[in-house]
């Protein structure tokens, strides 16, 4: 009779025992493995959103289309899976970079100054929060994404190394095509018909548009911001990325010099030759009469309007682009 009430009470211990076992491999195994991988996934979904949006910057910078908004959603927080919904969270944050890419100034004949710009960038920073895989963050900065570590640690994510990216800053890359599109001249022709000396076959005077002259030349300067009141969001839900541009014209008369300096990085040495090379067209060809190379250093140049016998009008185009966190 005894060994027959101790046999069911073996048979709990052992139950319990399995059960405990079973909890413990649960608990220390398989749920770290699955919520590491969802974290995995997050961190991915992070990183296409960046990705995305740098597209989307670079679209703006580009078309410099007025009343443009574009966005991207982020999820913030991740880690979660249908038997564990604890979350982790990430903060999202937009800064102004302290020094300017470029500077543009304009003087009438006295040197005077009649206007100036800076043109500026933002860096955009994902942070994770309690993650359950590793500390990792995106950032996007001078138009490509690092992966960062630990918020100090940070490396190119589409660039095998610092030496490729200032490669794509050069010539045709990716990034000086991004850079370029900071800074640019259009112009238009003057149209206006003079008389040829001689005269045709009809005995009869002709006429001839005036070679190498402009009426006016429109400055089209990008500028890129981080909007005052949405500068950082933090929460385990979703954020988002958003950006808006506008385009306002200033116009300006009676302009004797245009003056063009990079703010010295590679972002800015890029946006400087694209400035430059825009300004070479009009200079040796459509506007050479008008639109004169006087100066050219390294990280300056200096162009003089030429404004006797045909007024030249300048326009500066500000397309301003904010960038917010929401």
């Amino acid at each position: 009779m005894k060994d027959d009430a101790v046999a069911p009470v073996i048979a709990v211990m052992l139950i319990l025992a399995a059960i405990v076992t079973f909890l413990s491999i649960w608990n220390a195994v398989y749920v770290p493995s699955m919520k590491q991988s969802a974290e995995v996934s997050h961190l991915q979904n992070v990183e296409s959103a960046f990705l995305h949006f740098s597209s989307d910057i670079e679209r703006a910078a580009s078309t410099r289309q007025d009343d443009l908004t574009l966005s991207e959603p982020v999820q913030l927080g991740g880690g979660d899976f249908f038997f564990n919904t604890l979350r982790s969270s990430g903060s999202l944050s937009v800064r102004n970079e302290q020094k300017p890419i470029y500077y543009l100034t304009m003087y009438d004949g006295t040197e005077a100054i009649m206007g100036r710009m800076s043109g500026t960038l933002v860096n955009i920073s994902y942070e994770p929060v309690g993650n359950f895989w590793q500390d990792q963050g995106y950032r996007w900065q001078y138009g490509y994404v690092n992966v960062t570590k630990h918020c100090k640690l940070q490396s190119p994510l589409k660039h095998y190394n610092m030496t490729n990216v200032n490669t794509e800053f050069r010539d045709t890359g990716s990034l000086a095509k991004l850079a370029g599109s900071f800074g640019s001249v259009e112009y238009t022709v003057n149209q206006t018909l003079i008389q040829n000396e001689t005269v045709n076959e009809d005995n009869r005077y002709t006429f001839s548009p005036r070679a190498g002259i402009c009426s006016s030349i429109v400055l089209r300067a990008v500028n890129l911001s981080a909007t005052p009141e949405h500068q950082f969001v933090s929460s385990n839900g979703f954020g988002t990325l958003q950006l808006k541009s506008d385009v306002i014209s200033v116009p300006y008369y009676d302009v004797r010099k245009i003056t063009i300096g990079s703010g010295r990085e590679p972002f800015g040495n890029a946006t400087f030759y694209g400035w430059n090379t825009s300004f070479s067209y009009l200079n040796k060809t459509y506007c050479k009469n008008n639109v004169i190379l006087k100066e050219y250093e390294d990280r300056f140049s200096s162009y003089e309007i030429n404004q006797s016998g045909s007024p030249v009008n300048v326009t500066l185009e500000i397309v301003n682009i904010e960038v917010g966190v929401y």
